[in-house]
C-alpha cells in the first residue's frame, strides 16, 4: 500500500512572482505557502520540510508574511508532535524550510552533504537566508546523492535553488509523488503554448546556478507522476495527496 502525503502549512509569505518564474511576472504579486510535508511511513514519522512562522519568515524576508497556524496545531491534526518526527527531510537549509527543525527534537536530520557545506558558510549573496541559529548543530544526517531513507522515500538530488537542494519521491497508491525541493509554484511547469518549444516551464527565479535549476526541474517534472511545487498553494491547502 502506498504512502501518503500530508501538508503541515503554517504561514504564508508575500513575495513577487517574478521569483519563482525566471523573468516572467515582474510585479505580480503573491502570497505562498510555507510548508512541511508529513508521510506515516508505515510506523515512521517523517517530515519532509517543516516551514517557519511569520515570526522568522520576517526576520529574513522583508516581503510581508501571515501565520496560518502554529506547528504544533498543523501536526495535531494527524496525531502527532514535532517530538514523534523520525526523520526531517531538508530539501535545503533556508529559513522558511527549517524554522521549526529545532522542535523536532528527536528527529534525524536528512541534508545532502553538499548543501551543510554551503550553509554552514555560504557566498554572501545567499547567507541573508541561511541563518545558522536555526539550523547549527542539528542531529544532520547527511547523504550524497539519491538515497532511500525509509521504504518508499528516497531524496533526489535537485541542485541550482541552491547547491545541495534535494527533492523527495514518495510512491503513493497513484504513483511517484515528487516534492520538488527547490522553491516554485504551479506556474513554473504552465508555460504558455507559444513558448514551450523552447521552455517546456519557467527555471526557478531563485537560484545559485540557472542552468542546474532549469536541469533539476526538468528532472523533477519527468520522474513525477504527482508532481508537488515546493510552494504550491494548491497542493500546501489538501488533506492529503493524493486526493
Amino acid at each position: 500500500m502506498g504512502h501518503v502525503i500530508r501538508p503541515v502549512m503554517v504561514a504564508k509569505i508575500n513575495v513577487d512572482k517574478s521569483l519563482m518564474t525566471y523573468f516572467e511576472n515582474f510585479g505580480e504579486g503573491i502570497q505562498m505557502p510555507v510548508v512541511g510535508w508529513y508521510v506515516d511511513a508505515d510506523g515512521t514519522d517523517v517530515l519532509i520540510d517543516c516551514g517557519a512562522s511569520s515570526e522568522v519568515c520576517d526576520a529574513y524576508w522583508h516581503g510581508g508574511s501571515e501565520d496560518v497556524q502554529s506547528f504544533e496545531d498543523a501536526l495535531g491534526k494527524y496525531g502527532k508532535k514535532p517530538e514523534d518526527i523520525d526523520y526531517l527531510i531538508a530539501t535545503h537549509l533556508h529559513f522558511d524550510h527549517m524554522g521549526n527543525a529545532r522542535k523536532c527534537k528527536n528527529a534525524k536530520v536528512v541534508v545532502q552533504d553538499t548543501e551543510l557545506k554551503f550553509a554552514y558558510s555560504p557566498h554572501p549573496l545567499f547567507a541573508g537566508i541561511y541563518p545558522k541559529e536555526i539550523y547549527v548543530d542539528l542531529n544532520f544526517n547527511p547523504v550524497s546523492g539519491e538515497q532511500e531513507i525509509v521504504p518508499g522515500i528516497r531524496v533526489i538530488p535537485a541542485p541550482g535553488h541552491t547547491p545541495g537542494t534535494q527533492s523527495v519521491a514518495v510512491e503513493t497508491d497513484k504513483g511517484t509523488a515528487v516534492i520538488t525541493g527547490f522553491c516554485c509554484i504551479n506556474d513554473n511547469f504552465e508555460v504558455p503554448d507559444e513558448m514551450k518549444p523552447m521552455w517546456p516551464m519557467f527555471t526557478p527565479g531563485i537560484h545559485t546556478n540557472a542552468l542546474d535549476a532549469y536541469d533539476s526541474a526538468l528532472r523533477a517534472k519527468g520522474i513525477a507522476d504527482i508532481l508537488i511545487p515546493g510552494h504550491s498553494m494548491e497542493f500546501a491547502s489538501m488533506d492529503r495527496i493524493p486526493g
